[in-house]
């Protein structure tokens, strides 16, 4: 009986056997765990003291006492099984320990702030709600923290009449525990797909100051709002300059980072004082104005321009050297119906300024608008000069 002939498709080809694939898919396996640094999951905490925290995030604190950080906790959890980080290998079943057997890694979901704003709008009312968390590294015998990636979740609605405390509530409930891609869980997983933390040798950034000059403080909509919004700022461009550039930032040196050190708290008592390293690079940020005017009008509609001016500044601390110190604009158009009588134009010029940041986060990355290159003013080679000096020194803190 003559042997059956390969299929055609088959003929010439070497195949390896059974054993051999289980023992290649275990190396690939190990290898991949090999290159995962191990981070113990701490939970959801807040920032800053007990004290404050009914102040600082009244709505995020009830919604918390009310459905329950287990609940919360398990949330996230599961998010982070679901989507796995590329870089990190999170241990959710126990703390690391002490003793030098484990790595002291160890990762928090901290929140920071709330941000509640109503807005009558002729019979309308806008509400935006905002929640500033961030997923924070830190060396659990050193008690310092390592690095801190911030996530902002936000949700805008515009209502027929003003919202009730429930009302709040229930949003904020969704926020911090839905399953939306914009709520805490998802949002908080997805922050950590790419995050590779710095070694010892690598280089720190931080936001240590942000100003505003009289006339920027002159758009804002009461006095009261400077140091607020400034704390507001610096945690969105820490955001986006970590989120642009693929980079841990130190949490900016404002607020509850004030001194050098940041108290985190955890529902189930757990109280740690973390210090904040010195960082090797400081970014400061002074926004010089805002301006809107109406570029064009016509029976049914107008279309307003939008503009920020501000100054980004990147110096090492020790030397002095200055990487990076240019004035920097962004413009943005808007077009309203002539029938609406009111216009927001604080709203659309901070979120201007947002996204000039943002442009500069992507120009320090290396990838520079021409649009934006050549609207700024003076601009020219001195920018283009600073900013590959820049690009440089973003290179040196992967």
């Amino acid at each position: 009986m003559q042997p059956r002939r390969k299929p055609v498709w088959l003929r010439g080809k070497k195949f390896l056997s059974l054993p051999f694939w289980i023992f290649s898919l275990l190396c690939a396996g190990l290898a991949q765990a090999a290159d995962s640094q191990p981070v113990y999951w701490a939970g959801f905490g807040f920032t800053g003291d007990a004290a404050s925290r009914a102040r600082i995030a009244p709505h995020s604190t009830v919604v918390i006492e009310n459905k329950s950080v287990e609940a919360l906790n398990q949330a996230l959890t599961a998010a982070q099984r679901d989507r796995p980080p590329a870089h990190l290998q999170i241990i959710s079943n126990q703390l690391a320990k002490l003793d030098g057997s484990t790595s002291a890694t160890v990762l928090a979901a901290a929140l920071d702030r709330e941000t509640t704003s109503i807005e009558p709008i002729g019979s309308k009312y806008k509400l935006l709600v905002e929640i500033a968390v961030q997923a924070l590294f830190f060396d659990f015998r050193e008690k310092q923290v390592i690095a801190s990636y911030p996530v902002t979740l936000q949700y805008i609605d515009l209502l027929d009449a003003a919202p009730t405390d429930a009302q709040i509530n229930a949003i904020f409930a969704k926020k911090l525990y839905g399953d939306g891609a914009s709520d805490l869980p998802l949002a908080f997983a997805r922050a950590l797909l790419s995050v590779q933390l710095p070694n010892a040798a690598m280089k720190r950034l931080q936001i240590a100051a942000v100003e505003f000059s009289d006339a920027a403080k002159a758009s804002l909509p009461s006095p009261e709002l400077d140091a607020p919004v400034r704390m507001t700022l610096a945690n969105e461009f820490s955001k986006l300059l970590s989120s642009g550039t693929g980079i841990g930032l130190l949490p900016p040196s404002m607020g509850e980072a004030i001194g050098g050190a940041m108290a985190l708290r955890f529902s189930d008592q757990r109280v740690y004082r973390l210090k904040i390293p010195s960082a090797d690079y400081l970014v400061k940020l002074r926004v010089d104005r805002f301006a809107s005017r109406v570029i064009e009008e016509t029976v049914s509609m107008r279309n307003f321009l939008f503009g920020a001016v501000f100054n980004v500044a990147v110096v090492e601390p020790l030397s002095g050297r200055s990487y990076f110190d240019q004035p920097l604009r962004k413009g943005a158009t808007k077009v309203v119906p002539a029938t609406q009588a009111e216009i927001d134009a604080w709203a659309a010029q901070y979120e201007t300024l947002l996204n000039g940041l943002d442009a500069f986060s992507n120009a320090a990355a290396g990838r520079v608008d021409p649009k934006w290159l050549a609207a700024q003013q003076p601009g020219g080679s001195p920018l283009k000069k600073q900013l590959s000096s820049l690009q440089e020194l973003i290179s040196s803190c992967r």
